[in-house]
């Protein structure tokens, strides 16, 4: 399943470390080390933050064709 943006200053994140287990493997091999970002918000630090758009291009055209392959028939 797709997560949804934390958007903050206009901007969407997505925290990689609560993201579904297979994506946070699959995504952490995928992604350069310089794509993750530190949010420092109000209450809280995030370490682990990509830009939402990375993760959607992702999600939509690395992680989505790899797995409907793994259950096809």
């Amino acid at each position: 399943m797709k997560a949804q943006p934390h958007i903050d200053l206009g901007t969407g994140y997505v925290q990689v470390s609560r993201l579904p287990f297979d994506q946070v493997f699959k995504l952490r091999e995928w992604l350069p080390q310089t794509s993750f970002v530190r949010l420092n918000l109000a209450d809280q630090v995030l370490e682990d933050c990509i830009q939402y758009s990375e993760y959607e291009y992702w999600f939509d055209f690395q992680y989505s064709g790899t797995h409907e392959l793994e259950y096809e028939i």
